[in-house]
């Protein structure tokens, strides 16, 4: 048991630990198959610099029972004083070797402040290293900046005496890394363990690893703490996600991602795993009722295999012309925080002409905000209204009216239009706002980021309580606020912005391999899009799918509104988005790595796997970039039965049926710049 558990702090600081850590102990030696412990994590701050202790504060504990999933627990630390209250509530993972646990902060005193919280880190802890001379390797990916090498893999070399620290500083949580950190450490008996940090905070946070030796010492939170709560205010701090395993590196990336499926992902109100969606779109809510109609008229007319139908940005705003050819049109930002439906182009001042052709075409209906910006320019009512609510052009949702405001407004719009899924964006960022917040009081430094990602989440959260079911989609200037707090809210389906518009070679397609590849583990459903694809370009079309997939016909020369797609153009969408849909099915499944992360060259394969075990059926893709010197390539695929009979059908439609054993091994020979996709259904086991 000792050496099972050797990932055990080497700091004991505080002694109430002890309970909690005998819970956890003990409900981890139930796990099955994982034997990687994801030791109990300690926090740290300062308050009235003291350090959090027990001589500073009690500790109570309270169960919670949890179910046959995962085991729960409460623990409430409270100051000696009686001010501060921090709840950290507990999970471990009784089939998968995670622990998690979520910070909120609270003043119990009904007319005094807190004393000064200084330095709060949600994880503060160490890892044993038992080769002290070793250099610790920290490996992540990049978050997106809508550049062609968002998504690629970065990777640290820390020796002893060093350490480094990743953080994001715009107010995004994604806009630099990916909030997931992985590292490996050395075992008892020559085993590896294979170990990830997860942060769950949609704004600006730091993450740093110290090599100490005989120890990794591990600290996370946001960027500063420095402030007093006022009576009764509560806020949140990120929460975190531990897995470590001994398990090989793939297989390590497949458990993370059936976990951030199974625990990490949106469910509808029977609580089901919503599946990701593929969405035809008429861009931008510019285009006319009319218009929109006739897309999912074209959509329906071909069998096209679309579930949900696109608004984005355009529809609001007082009344104003809008040219209906740009994807959103050019008068999209400068309207943003007036929401009402703009009646020049939606005459009936609701949406509901085109959410009414949705629903008949058996459709979802998805409708675009942006919520927490208000341009200056907007005359949105809220700027003479309630001034107070607003800081530059950033809606404060730490101010409880300002919540209520938007809650009410956003809200009454949905029910009013019938909206299924409601889309987030945020194009700007808040940290400058919230640093001139702070600057006004020397001891509130920190607090408007917390408040108002505080309040976010409560505007997220009370939308799914008041439309049980509903699907969120999360986007940030593409994809700048991806992490575990966001994920398990909402799907994202514009990963970078840097997919908007032809790009100059293949940099866009090199791109969307990666997006999928590299961060499908963490981030299961996700979207392909395919307005940077030139029709009848395999090669790129194929490389920009993904789980999820979104279609917007005007993006290809004005198609379906300002001139008709030919027959040969139809049928190749058709067969396109065909297997985009057969393949997006199977993303409920488990994902598989076939090539190491990739990066933003063009001289390398990319390849992976997705198997549904309940069907019984995968597919396995593979690309050739256009400078990659190897002609063939062979991929062990990883859950090929040798001894069973599979159906085989390829990109090209022609199928066959093989034996396991003969596609187990899956070899590949290309062209430059070419794809080969596999689908397999098991037929009979023998």
């Amino acid at each position: 048991m000792t050496d099972r558990f050797f990932f055990r702090a080497i700091r004991r600081r505080f002694f109430y630990l002890l309970t909690p850590l005998l819970i956890f102990a003990a409900a981890a030696a139930r796990a099955a198959d994982l034997t990687g412990y994801p030791q109990f994590n300690e926090l740290s701050f300062t308050y009235d610099g003291r350090p959090f202790s027990a001589e500073t504060f009690d500790c109570a504990v309270t169960p919670d029972g949890g179910n046959d999933e995962f085991t729960r627990m409460n623990v409430a630390y409270t100051s000696r004083d009686g001010k501060l209250r921090v709840d950290v509530a507990y999970k471990l993972y009784k089939n998968y070797p995670v622990s998690e646990y979520a910070v909120r902060l609270t003043n119990l005193s009904a007319d005094e402040p807190t004393g000064l919280i200084d330095d709060f880190r949600s994880i503060d802890t160490t890892y044993s290293l038992p080769d002290s001379e070793k250099n610790l390797v920290l490996s992540a990916v990049s978050g997106s900046l809508c550049a062609p090498d968002d998504f690629t893999p970065r990777q640290r070399v820390v020796a002893p005496g060093e350490s480094y620290t990743f953080e994001t500083r715009s107010g995004r949580s994604s806009s630099d890394y990916m909030p997931f950190i992985e590292w490996t450490l050395d075992g008892p008996a020559s085993e590896t363990y294979h170990c990830m940090l997860a942060i769950g905070w949609t704004g600006s946070w730091r993450a740093a690893f110290t090599h100490e030796g005989s120890a990794v010492r591990i600290g996370a939170g946001t960027l500063k703490t420095h402030f007093r709560l006022d009576p009764g205010e509560t806020v949140l701090q990120p929460s975190i996600a531990l897995m470590t395993t001994n398990l090989g590196e793939q297989e390590f990336r497949t458990t993370i991602h059936r976990f951030m499926v199974n625990f990490k992902s949106p469910r509808d109100a029977e609580g089901r795993v919503i599946p990701p969606v593929m969405a035809l779109t008429a861009g931008g809510g510019n285009k006319t009722p009319e218009m929109m109609r006739k897309i999912i008229d074209y959509a329906v007319e071909n069998r096209m295999p679309f579930n949900t139908f696109w608004v984005d940005a355009g529809w609001y705003g007082n009344p104003h012309e809008a040219d209906p050819r740009p994807n959103c049109g050019s008068e999209w930002w400068p309207h943003a925080g007036n929401w009402i439906v703009n009646t020049a182009v939606h005459p009936t001042g609701t949406l509901l002409p085109a959410t009414d052709a949705a629903h008949d075409a058996g459709l979802k209906f998805l409708l675009w905000f942006e919520p927490e910006r208000v341009q200056p320019e907007s005359s949105a009512p809220v700027l003479t209204e309630h001034p107070d609510y607003v800081h530059g052009n950033l809606l404060d949702l730490g101010n409880p009216g300002a919540l209520e405001y938007i809650q009410k407004t956003v809200y009454g719009i949905m029910r009013e239009n019938r909206i299924d899924t409601y889309r987030e964006d945020f194009n700007m960022d808040p940290q400058p706002i919230w640093d001139a917040i702070d600057a006004e009081n020397p001891e509130r430094v920190g607090l408007a980021e917390a408040r108002h990602i505080t309040g976010l989440y409560a505007f997220l959260d009370g939308m799914r309580d008041e439309f049980p079911g509903l699907l969120q989609e999360n986007c940030a200037s593409g994809g700048r606020r991806l992490d575990m707090e966001m994920t398990s809210r909402a799907h994202a389906y514009c990963r970078s912005d840097y997919f908007i518009g032809r790009k100059k070679g293949d940099t866009a397609f090199i791109l969307g391999q990666n997006a999928t590849h590299n961060t499908i583990p963490y981030l299961p459903f996700q979207g392909g899009e395919t307005n940077c694809v030139a029709i009848g370009d395999d090669y790129g079309m194929m490389s920009v799918l993904s789980s999820g997939n979104v279609f917007t016909p005007t993006d290809f020369d004005g198609g379906i509104i300002w001139r008709p797609f030919t027959e040969d153009e139809t049928a190749w969408l058709k067969k396109s988005f065909d297997l985009a849909a057969r393949m997006s099915d199977l993303y409920m499944g488990d994902f598989y790595q076939l090539t190491p992360n990739t990066g933003a060259e063009n001289n390398c394969w990319c390849a992976w796997e997705l198997y549904d075990g309940k069907k019984n059926e995968g597919f396995a893709i593979a690309f050739r970039r256009g400078e990659a010197p190897e002609s063939e390539m062979t991929f062990p695929l990883r859950r090929i039965k040798k001894s069973a009979e599979y159906e085989v059908e390829s990109l090209d439609g022609s199928k066959t049926t093989l034996s396991g054993k003969e596609i187990a091994n899956w070899k590949v020979r290309l062209e430059p710049r070419a794809v080969a996709l596999v689908f397999f259904k098991l037929k009979e086991e023998k």
